[in-house]
């Protein structure tokens, strides 16, 4: 590690989610919540990680939420002792958006499709299982033709909540079961009947996106990442490859291309 490590970072909705890339491959890993976020915390997470923090030899962000941009890249910053890189002002992703603005694709989209190009190549149908579902196509020349943005359960439970209010306790207790593996499919209770809302709605979205998408690039293998991927499997969702770190794997070729010039 002579030459030191680089520091990876995406800012979420709700997390800070890290990589430390030494050596060629990934050194370390770890998530920081928003209302966790200061350099000490990030410090402590790379030292227990087994990194040395003084030998961070540079720091590339990727953001999907402006409001937080600017944080993280200061503490990533603070850490690294030097300039941070931020995907979309410093260093640019290359792949060709067929939209009808290309500049309205989010960063951290973009980061995605450029790690699954990297990792599996082309055709390819992203997702990505967060706060929202969010899906790429990625055609055979590896163009980014479209996608689709849907509720994901975090999305799905702040929407209810704020709506009917009455329905807050039996729905986090519903998402225990969610996540605890225990969510029928079919209900007997409120807290049951809503656990089993949830899941029908994000395997439904999951189901209807791939195949939209599929109708548009073929037979394309679905690469997942996001923090809600696992469950998704779990609970019946296909998916060919599941790669957490995938938004960082994007912005790691991205940094690594434009440090290298080609």
């Amino acid at each position: 590690m002579s030459d030191g490590w680089r520091l990876y970072a995406d800012a979420g909705n709700s997390a800070l989610k890290w990589a430390a890339r030494a050596s060629g491959r990934w050194a370390g890993e770890g998530r920081l919540g928003i209302e966790s976020l200061d350099c000490e915390a990030l410090q402590a997470a790379t030292i227990d990680a087994g990194l040395d923090p003084g030998a961070c030899a540079g720091a590339a962000l990727v953001s999907s939420r402006p409001s937080l941009a600017e944080e993280a890249e200061r503490l990533l910053a603070e850490l690294a002792w030097t300039d941070v890189r931020l995907l979309g002002r410093d260093i640019f992703a290359r792949i060709e958006v067929d939209y009808h603005d290309p500049t309205e694709i989010g960063q951290d989209r973009l980061a995605a499709a450029e790690g699954a190009l990297v990792l599996h190549g082309a055709p390819a149908i992203v997702l990505a299982l967060g706060t929202c579902v969010t899906g790429q196509a990625l055609d055979n020349e590896g163009r980014l033709i479209g996608g689709i943005i849907g509720a994901g359960l975090e999305a799905q439970l702040a929407g209810i909540v704020e709506t009917v209010p009455h329905l807050r306790d039996p729905l986090l207790r519903g998402l225990e079961l969610l996540r605890a593996g225990e969510a029928p499919a079919f209900g007997r209770s409120t807290e049951e009947n809503l656990a089993a809302g949830l899941r029908a709605a994000l395997l439904g979205a999951i189901d209807r996106m791939v195949g939209v998408m599929r109708e548009r690039v073929g037979d394309a293998p679905v690469i997942a990442t996001g923090g809600d991927a696992e469950l998704a499997t779990s609970l019946g969702a296909h998916f060919d490859r599941i790669e957490p770190l995938l938004v960082l794997e994007g912005l790691r070729a991205v940094d690594e291309r434009t440090r290298d010039g080609r």
